[in-house]
């Protein structure tokens, strides 16, 4: 049986200290496999689709929008059925039977190949370290913020606690819907960077409006900017989540990585690290600011960190730029005084360096 089968028996244990323990420890259990499942998952994609990975993660997310939509109702309506073990046995039930076929349907990948590459490499790039993670830290951080304190927000409209559980399913279904849209944009179009960008600009807005912003008097909470940043929330959190992964396996190859099974892992690790950890902060840190500073504060203050990585994206592409048309033009002036000694004409040459610099930018 897996470990979601082993949650069934956790309210058999005695109060007190041993209930705690076994319930990290089974915590603990499932999230190393789950970063097993997804790392795994993540690099098989990027493995089979060399040229539609950022659409097939797109997908993915679409998938897993569903699961974060019809989890809550089904697992609901498994306890009110069997109980408490009821929902858990269906679920490692599930889960068995899902990893079985797994083993006979996907392909076996070929990792042979000895692999030099490191997670340390991986680090060193500045595309990954400055931009990816920091905004798929931040874009997880986003969900995460308002599982325990938009509730307690939404207390005010005397709503009922079905239409509140509508309220929480608006983000993840927009981005369920809007992850294979940015998918196919970062496939067919590139502009990862600048869809970062615009999906934390995004967000930011969506924070300010949920709160909504306290600096402006006579704005007071409304329901329908709470559904309005919902849904710009969600489309904000698939501009910030999908295109990165496709970004960070450019920039690894870009760098020098070999473009096969092992640098798919890496990234998919590093990937899933950084959205996790973001998932850990989110919640943690929203509970705080909530309990210090009240949600409208709270909330403005999380749109205060999400224009702040927009700004880090920005004069990140900025100084790439300066930096790529000053080592461009450096290059392109010295082949010119090559090509004037040999006679030969140099804006072929020019041309050729211009493109071959210009490939990997944004």
């Amino acid at each position: 049986m897996n470990i979601l089968s082993l949650f069934r028996f956790l309210d058999k244990c005695p109060n007190g200290s041993i209930y705690i323990l076994m319930c990290f420890a089974t915590r603990t259990v499932e999230a190393v496999g789950t970063s097993m499942f997804l790392t795994a998952s993540f690099a098989i994609i990027g493995n089979m689709f060399p040229g539609n990975a950022a659409k097939m993660f797109g997908i993915l997310e679409t998938f897993t929008g569903i699961g974060f939509m019809v989890g809550p109702p089904i697992g609901g309506a498994l306890y009110q059925r069997g109980g408490f073990g009821l929902p858990f046995f269906v679920m490692g039930g599930i889960v068995l039977v899902l990893g079985g076929l797994a083993l006979f349907i996907l392909p076996q990948q070929d990792i042979e190949k000895s692999y030099t590459g490191s997670m340390l490499a991986l680090l060193k790039i500045p595309d990954i370290t400055i931009v990816v993670s920091i905004t798929v830290v931040a874009g997880a951080m986003s969900l995460g913020f308002i599982d325990p304190t938009l509730a307690g927000h939404l207390k005010q409209f005397n709503l009922t606690p079905v239409v509140v559980g509508l309220i929480f399913l608006i983000a993840p279904a927009t981005y369920g819907l809007s992850a294979p849209l940015f998918g196919w944009i970062v496939d067919e179009k590139g502009h990862a960077k600048t869809m970062m960008f615009c999906g934390c600009v995004a967000i930011a807005v969506s924070f300010l409006l949920m709160g909504p912003l306290p600096l402006i008097e006579g704005l007071s909470a409304k329901l329908w900017l709470v559904i309005i940043s919902m849904v710009v929330l969600g489309i904000g959190v698939g501009a910030t989540v999908v295109p990165p992964f496709q970004d960070a396996l450019e920039a690894a190859k870009a760098h020098g990585l070999p473009d096969d099974m092992e640098t798919y892992g890496l990234v998919s690790g590093l990937f899933n690290s950084c959205y996790f950890l973001g998932s850990f902060l989110g919640p943690t840190i929203g509970g705080y600011l909530q309990e210090a500073y009240g949600f409208r504060w709270a909330s403005t203050i999380i749109a205060g960190v999400f224009l702040l990585d927009a700004l880090i994206i920005l004069l990140f592409c900025v100084v790439r730029h300066v930096i790529t048309e000053c080592s461009a033009d450096k290059k392109c002036k010295t082949m010119l005084v090559i090509n004037l000694r040999q006679c030969k004409p140099s804006v072929k040459a020019v041309k050729i360096q211009g493109q071959d610099t210009h490939r990997y930018m944004y």
